[in-house]
């Protein structure tokens, strides 16, 4: 049981990267006019510890501000309950898929640029990890239950939430900030000055100077 339960939790760790697509971790970096950490790029297994390592550096950081096309789900985790202890905003910029979308859904404070997206699909496991086909389907299901409650938690709708279950792990489902905000998710929205601002829901315009409720 020791045994299962170790590769439960190693696998669970793992993203979608192949042995052949070795993940380069993020740069993770800090931008002092805007009292943010930044961290662009693929989250792989220092993910976490880089980021702990420039929040210890910069105790003034007030956000994380994100681009990743995804990556470990374990890391990306801890980062969205780093960023919760420490009462940071976590603000998608760019695209923003997989386990970075599992992050940002994870904060307690969330925010969008109005150009940014969001993209969803199912799990998947490195398959150098050798894994059986019955152990490989469970850890992937428990990984789809975790990623459905983490969105649900998050205020995600019933129909984006079945949309990125039923996106196989080597495609990418994207949504945009108007979908999430008509459909319930609860974030700050940014226009292009970076001034907080709302979206006409007929229309899908931009409009500033109006705050979404977190």
């Amino acid at each position: 049981m020791a045994a299962v339960a170790a590769l439960f939790a190693v696998a669970g760790s793992v993203g979608m990267a192949s042995a052949a697509e070795t993940i380069v971790d993020a740069d993770v970096r800090f931008l002092p006019a805007d009292q943010a950490i930044r961290i662009e790029g693929a989250i792989g297994a220092r993910f976490d510890a880089d980021v702990r390592a420039a929040l210890e550096a910069h105790p003034d950081a007030r956000h994380i501000v994100i681009t990743s096309p995804g990556g470990m789900r374990a890391p990306a985790m801890r980062v969205a309950e780093l960023a919760n202890a420490r009462g940071l905003t976590v603000r998608v910029s760019g695209r923003c898929a997989s386990a970075c979308a599992l992050l940002w859904a994870a904060a307690d404070r969330r925010e969008m640029t109005y150009d940014s997206g969001l993209g969803l699909h199912r799990s998947g496991l490195d398959p150098s990890l050798g894994l059986p086909d019955v152990l490989r389907r469970r850890i992937m299901a428990r990984n789809d239950r975790q990623t459905d409650d983490v969105l649900r938690n998050a205020g995600f709708p019933e129909r984006v939430i079945a949309v990125g279950a039923a996106t196989p792990a080597e495609s990418m489902s994207w949504f945009s900030p108007y979908e999430l905000q008509t459909g319930g998710v609860s974030f700050v929205l940014l226009d292009g000055t970076g001034h907080a601002a709302a979206l006409d829901i007929a229309t899908g315009h931009v409009l500033t100077g109006a705050t979404v409720a977190r």
